[in-house]
């Protein structure tokens, strides 16, 4: 499977071992799939007697799943039966344990035995989470999510800087006490948390609320 600049989606995973079962297995002999991933399972089922409304313009994975409904028209055009069960991952069922090794041999395979590897024209995000680790991906929950939070630490470094702002008009403008106090702050407290602005932004905050009260 290709296309790991787009990132890696567990769906994709699970949509390829479904297309490449189906394409290893002769179009006469009925097929009896046993699978452990609900999502992937439900992707191909949507195409189960949907009519011809049923479009997979779009679809991330197109390029996939175009193989998957080709695979199964054939096979029901020849009279073979295809039937794809769902069983509960790793309780020990034989087949689904041995599909999880060769799924995981199937990644060490050389580039040259991979199928699906033509990019999309969709944007590519690329961010760190929380534990600092890097990520690039085409747009999904956890791109949102970053976003999300990416705007909501923007909105809170705005709220620190006012704050910053605003205790400089309050103590240090109209007088020389804010210099006095920067004085104090500097021969007793920590370097780093005079040079921290974001510590520098709440300790304003909260002389202000201080002082306010």
């Amino acid at each position: 499977m290709g296309r790991e600049e787009e990132g890696v989606s567990s769906l994709r995973q699970e949509l390829t071992v479904i297309a490449r079962t189906l394409q290893a297995t002769s179009l006469e002999v009925d097929l009896l799939y046993l699978r452990d991933s609900e999502a992937a399972l439900n992707k191909v089922s949507r195409w189960i007697g949907s009519g011809p409304r049923t479009t997979i313009a779009g679809d991330a994975n197109t390029d996939i799943m175009t193989s998957i409904i080709e695979c199964v028209r054939e096979r029901v055009l020849r009279g073979a039966r295809t039937f794809l069960i769902q069983v509960k991952a790793h309780r020990g069922e034989p087949l689904n344990e041995r599909a999880d090794t060769q799924a995981e041999n199937a990644r060490q395979l050389p580039s040259e035995c991979r199928q699906w590897t033509t990019r999309t024209q969709r944007m590519t995000y690329k961010w760190n989470d929380n534990n600092g680790v890097k990520h690039v991906t085409a747009w999904s929950k956890a791109v949102r999510n970053t976003m999300l939070r990416g705007g909501s630490e923007f909105q809170r470094q705005k709220a620190l800087n006012r704050a910053e702002n605003n205790w400089n008009k309050a103590f240090l403008c109209p007088t020389d006490n804010g210099l006095h106090r920067i004085g104090q702050e500097a021969s007793t407290g920590a370097q780093s948390d005079l040079m921290d602005s974001t510590r520098w932004g709440w300790s304003c905050m909260f002389q202000l609320q201080e002082a306010d009260n």
